[in-house]
């Protein structure tokens, strides 16, 4: 029985998120700080200026950037920006793999 359990514990560890979004007030990856690994919708609670999405390639798993209800913009490779322009500047992140639907 043990063996088992082994089992499901390392299949839990495989299908877990390789992605982490993290988010900043100001440019330069600086100020109020937001950062999840989960899927879902997240309100950031201020404007991102910069942000680092770092997502493994071909993981399946990718980011929508709202400000309210408006798409500022998508990703699914990890990628980098210290100074997001001002029209994409966003308040909100919506995050999932596979199949899932992101709606701002």
């Amino acid at each position: 029985m043990k063996f088992a359990s082994v089992i499901a514990v390392v299949a839990a560890a495989a299908s877990a998120n390789a992605f982490t979004i993290s988010a900043w007030s100001n440019t330069g990856y600086t100020g109020t700080q937001f950062q999840t690994s989960g899927t879902g919708t997240y309100n950031l609670g201020f404007t991102a200026k910069s942000y680092r999405w770092s997502s493994s390639g071909g993981d399946g798993c990718c980011i929508k950037f709202c400000n309210g209800s408006r798409e500022t913009g998508y990703r699914c490779p990890a990628y980098s920006n210290s100074n997001v322009a001002t029209a994409n500047r966003f308040n909100k992140v919506v995050t999932g793999c596979g199949s899932t639907v992101l709606n701002c």
